[in-house]
């Protein structure tokens, strides 16, 4: 019986001191210095970041020029204005209306991939619709845009490094 009383103190007295309500060192009100390319204190938010300036081409079907993909598999770019387009959300996609096979056959446009319409969630079913994990095109299509980098890319691909 001495045992458990003193057991259940212990407990207690441990409950009191870990739910200590005073601050630590570690508060949450000190600046974050930053060493990296954003200049600027993490705690200041966005206004230090550089404005994007989306290409401003006239967004005509087939008339835009592309940009040039950065290595083979890479997503295509959107070479017109995203305005008004997004947020995608289930049941509002606008670029289903011009960008499904059909259409963009007779806007001579880029129509979805036949891969978008394979649903690798239910054993690679192909379907008639765009399949859920390919439906928000923002995922991994971004819209062209001039800018000056904050570091350069030097990518290449390993098909080039080849001899």
């Amino acid at each position: 019986m001495k045992k458990i009383l003193i057991s259940s103190a212990a407990v207690v007295a441990l409950l009191f001191v870990g739910c200590n309500n005073t601050p630590s060192q570690n508060s949450t009100d000190k600046t974050v210095s930053v060493t990296g390319i954003r200049k600027a204190s993490l705690n200041s938010g966005s206004q230090n970041l550089p404005e994007v300036k989306y290409v401003s081409q006239a967004p005509v079907p087939g008339k835009v020029k592309l940009f040039k993909k950065s290595f083979v598999t890479a997503p295509p770019m959107i070479p017109h204005s995203i305005a008004g387009m997004t947020p995608i959300k289930i049941g509002q996609n606008q670029c289903l209306a011009c960008h499904m096979p059909q259409s963009a056959k007779a806007m001579n446009i880029t129509p979805i991939p036949a891969d978008h319409f394979v649903d690798t969630f239910d054993k690679d079913k192909k379907t008639r619709r765009i399949a859920g994990s390919r439906y928000n095109c923002t995922q991994c299509h971004a819209p062209q845009a001039k800018l000056d980098p904050a570091i350069e890319n030097r990518f290449e691909t390993l098909q080039k490094a080849q001899p």
